[in-house]
């Protein structure tokens, strides 16, 4: 009889990342969809993991900073057009002021174009709302808070 084992080391990673999780109400046409979000953020990388209940992850969004944007599926060219409204380093320094840098004193961090609003409101320890609208009718509301 022959027994084998295996040792492994338990040790606290070195990467700093903050893990956020979220209910979200997405509006187009008057058509309102539920979602959860769940949002990793990393030094040099943020994932945004989109879900459905029942239905599962429908789409991940990487945004890095050496690499630009990245998807995992396939997205309608309407809503890729958004994400094309802001360059990959705004896009990180909206989630790093957001995450990062927001508290009571300093509240909002609103980024306004032409064509969109992206807004993040810190709402206590921890916890964030974010608004997004554009001229097209969609709107994205939800919270998120930090697992």
């Amino acid at each position: 009889m022959v027994f084998l084992t295996a040792c492994s080391s338990l040790s606290q990673s070195t990467i700093s990342e903050k893990r956020y999780i979220g209910k979200f109400i997405f509006t187009e046409n008057n058509q309102a969809s539920r979602f959860i979000v769940r949002i990793n953020v990393f030094p040099k990388e943020i994932i945004i993991q989109v879900s459905k209940p029942i239905l599962g992850n429908l789409i991940k969004i990487k945004f890095n900073q050496k690499d630009g944007m990245a998807f995992d599926k396939e997205i309608d060219g309407m809503y890729l057009s958004i994400f094309n409204s802001l360059n990959t380093k705004e896009y990180f320094y909206f989630f790093n002021s957001c995450f990062h840098h927001l508290n009571a004193d300093k509240n909002v961090y609103k980024i306004s174009r032409n064509n969109f609003e992206l807004k993040c409101h810190y709402q206590g320890l921890n916890t964030f709302s974010l608004h997004f609208v554009t001229e097209e009718g969609l709107l994205l509301n939800g919270a998120l808070e930090r697992e």
